[in-house]
């Protein structure tokens, strides 16, 4: 495991980010997913890497920027 924090998923707990935000050891809390501040920092201009199988819906009303 390269990353304590997050268990190497890229993600911890929005309200507990020393916590995962998934696998066995996750936070039970029920935040949502933030980006890992130790391994997940995108470059300026970039997006966090994303966990597995993540899929982005957007709908009719939904306006990207």
């Amino acid at each position: 495991m390269n990353c304590m924090n997050c268990e190497d998923s890229g993600w911890v707990c929005e309200n507990h980010r020393d916590r995962p935000w998934e696998g066995p050891h996750a936070c039970t809390w029920g935040g949502a997913g933030a980006p890992c501040p130790r391994c997940n920092v995108p470059d300026s201009g970039e997006t966090p890497r994303t966990p597995p199988g993540f899929i982005v819906e957007v709908d009719e009303k939904t306006k990207l920027h």
